[in-house]
Order: C-alpha cells, then sequence, then structure tokens
C-alpha cells in the first residue's frame, strides 16, 4: 500500500485464521514499532477487525501491548463475544419458528460466516440476523417475526411494501432489547444492481453447518464466494474484514470445485466482480486460486490493476466513495456487460427506496408519484455534489 503505515500493516498481519511462524515474527517485529495503539484500535473497528487484532496479538504480542490497550481489546472482544452469542440465540429461535411453518430459510453472513472462515463465529464483529427466505413467504414470515415482538422498519403502506418486495431485496424488522435486527432477504441483491445469481438458486444448493450445537442451512462453498464477491464489490470494498473473509473462503474451494465457481459467475454476468475478489486475495494475502481460475476470469488484468487501486485506497477516506456518479463509474468497471451498469443506474435514478417514502408520505392512491419525486430528490443531491466539485467544498 501508498505510504504504508505500522498500523496498517499490523492490520493486515491479524486479518486471517491462523499465524504461522512467520506472521508471528512479523507481527513482533511491527509491535515494537512507534504504533499509534489509538488509531490502530479506531481503524481496526471500522474495518470489522476488532476480534482478530485482539486474538492475534493476545496469543503472539502480549508482552510488548501497553496495558490499557490489553485491556481495552480484551473489553471490546468480550462485549463481541457476548452479543454473538445472542445474536446466535435469537437466529436459531427465527430459523426455527420459519421451518415450524413451512418457510425454507437460509442464515448467511455474520456468526455463520465466521464460523465457516475463521473456525470461530466470534470473530466477526457483530452485526443483524441475517435470513434469506423466498419472496412467496414475505408476508407470513414478516407475521413471524412480529409475533417475536419484531417491527419492520420503517412502517410501509400496503403500495409501499409491494412495491419494495418488487424491487429490493431486503428489509429490516428491529426489536429493542439488545436492538436486535433481523434482516429479512428475499433476493440477494435489489434490481438496481444487476447480479444474475437469484436467491432461489442459492436456495437449491444450501449446505448444513453446526452452529452453537444446532444444525443451520447457508449457502454452499461456492456460492458463498461468488456471493462475498459480489457484495464487496456492490459495497465498493469498504472493509477490510471482508478481503479477509474472501482469502479464507478461498482456501476452502475444492480443486474439483472451481470449474462450477467459473461457470456461475459467467452465468451471472459476474465475473469481473468475481476476478476483483480473487485479485484482491492474491494481492493482500497471497492466496491463488488455481492459474487458470485466475486466466478464465482476469486475464488481461484489468481486475488485477483495479485491486492494486483497491489496496492502495482500503485505509483512507477516498475508498469510500458517496457520489453516485463516481459509483455508476464503478459499476462501469466491475460489471460484465455495459448495459447492466447502465440499467443499474436508471433503476437507481427511478425506482423509489426507503429513503423516498420515509422523506415523503403519501397515501396508496398517490404511490406511483414515488417514481416522479425520486429523480427530484436526487437530482437536487446531484446538484450538490457538482458543486462542491466545481468549488472543491467537502460534503457536510
Amino acid at each position: 500500500m501508498n505510504k504504508s503505515r505500522p498500523e496498517h500493516d499490523l492490520l493486515v498481519a491479524v486479518a486471517r485464521r491462523q499465524l504461522d511462524s512467520g506472521d508471528v515474527d512479523q507481527l513482533r517485529r511491527l509491535a515494537k514499532l512507534d504504533i499509534d495503539w489509538q488509531y490502530l484500535l479506531l481503524t481496526a473497528r471500522q474495518h470489522g477487525l476488532i476480534p482478530l487484532l485482539h486474538k492475534h496479538l493476545n496469543k503472539a504480542v502480549s508482552d510488548l501491548l501497553p496495558g490499557k490497550v490489553r485491556t481495552k481489546l480484551k473489553q471490546e472482544s468480550v462485549a463481541n463475544t457476548q452479543s454473538i452469542l445472542y445474536l446466535v440465540g435469537q437466529a436459531i429461535k427465527v430459523d426455527t419458528l420459519f421451518r415450524e411453518n413451512g418457510i425454507p430459510t437460509a442464515i448467511f453472513k455474520g456468526p455463520i460466516l465466521s464460523q465457516l472462515v475463521y473456525d470461530e463465529m466470534s470473530l466477526r464483529q457483530a452485526g443483524d440476523i441475517d435470513v434469506l427466505i423466498g419472496r412467496e413467504h414475505f408476508n407470513r414470515a414478516k407475521e413471524l417475526l412480529e409475533s417475536l415482538g419484531f417491527q419492520m422498519v420503517p412502517k410501509l403502506t400496503s403500495a409501499q411494501q409491494a412495491a419494495h418486495v418488487a424491487f429490493h431485496c431486503e428489509i429490516q424488522f428491529v426489536r429493542d432489547d439488545w436492538f436486535t435486527v433481523v434482516d429479512l432477504h428475499w433476493d440477494l441483491t435489489p434490481r438496481s444492481f444487476v447480479f444474475g445469481m437469484s436467491g432461489e438458486e442459492v436456495m437449491s444448493r444450501l449446505q448444513t453447518v453446526s452452529l452453537a450445537g444446532s444444525q443451520i442451512e447457508t449457502f454452499c462453498a461456492e456460492d458463498l464466494l461468488l456471493y462475498q464477491a459480489m457484495h464487496g464489490a456492490k459495497h465498493l470494498w469498504r472493509w477490510f474484514e471482508a478481503i479477509s473473509s474472501v482469502a479464507e473462503l478461498v482456501k476452502t474451494i475444492e480443486p474439483s470445485a472451481w470449474s462450477r465457481v467459473i461457470d456461475q459467475a459467467v452465468k451471472a454476468h459476474a465475473t469481473k466482480m468475481l476476478g476483483l475478489a480473487l485479485r484482491l486475495a492474491e494481492l493482500i494475502f497471497e492466496v491463488t486460486p488455481p492459474e487458470n481460475v485466475l486466466l478464465a476470469l482476469d486475464r488481461n488484468r484489468v481486475m488485477a490493476e483495479l485491486a492494486e487501486k483497491v489496496r492502495d485506497e482500503l485505509f483512507t477516506t477516498q475508498n469510500r466513495l458517496s457520489d453516485s456518479t463516481d459509483t455508476n463509474l464503478y459499476n462501469l468497471r466491475i460489471m460484465d456487460r455495459r448495459r447492466d451498469a447502465v440499467l443499474s443506474s436508471l433503476r437507481a435514478f427511478f425506482v423509489p427506496t426507503l429513503s423516498d417514502w420515509t422523506a415523503l408520505s403519501l397515501p396508496s392512491s398517490l404511490h406511483p408519484l414515488y417514481y416522479a419525486i425520486r429523480p427530484l430528490r436526487l437530482s437536487k443531491v446531484y446538484s450538490a455534489s457538482l458543486l462542491r466539485r466545481l468549488t472543491n467544498k467537502p460534503a457536510s
């Protein structure tokens, strides 16, 4: 990374499942440098690396840590583990209730991804409970979540809900205690981000994983890798732990399974997204699939060049694209077909989202007006962005 700080190098060193002797030596060398520990903890938190940082520093360089840093890391790690245990219990409760009521379910991301890639469910920072169901089961799933005390946020009219389920892929259900959030998904991406692998396909190829003594169904390894590649690309690879997860997932793919991974990426029109994810794993962690895989996905090394740019901006604010114009240009680079990037941009511009419905409440009879209001709202945002660029003013 350009102008790399020792704190960044240290985070790269801990972002992995296991440390070998060389990794330990590297950590000890870095820990003896002039580390800004407050900055290190802040950056680790932002990139989802606190649990891995605590695990590996505690094991490899505990004697070199300032006492306050060691205490803070332990406190945050213990709090994260407690949150994870609570979330897992709630996820199992939701999964059981759905299945008892005939709703096939896949739990993904969060603790179950941590279990798969790090062999410990508490090594990713606690977040939400992500549940994938079939679109046709949404209304029943909503009723069941409400029976557990969850409420859909934001509340939508019947017309808004129907439009949201048709054009988007998820919505949150929140319960007050512990601020528990269930992200209920009925597809993998909104229609404003073209990705050719459907939730229905993924649900047909689930694997069963043991989590806290319960058997939970989640994405199979090949689908999980492609999903994580898409999810990282969609969110501009803002979190370093996402790259670490991909690197660890690559190690789990059987040699004979790579042809299926490539076939799925081609079918989903996501070879560039997968290629970028694999190039990042190769560039940062020296983890590579068989040579023919990268040749099939990125023969001209365009994604390798983009991976270098992502790496160089990982720990800077520049990698957090906030301007829709920049995001659309980025989509042109990561989508296999130019028409998909254009279609994604058009849908993002015209299709109402939760922000539109919460900004202005209209009766169901006037719901079509949202399709005219959204471009007006975005035009105001674009105009402000353009003005900032012209005057070199930062966003407020």
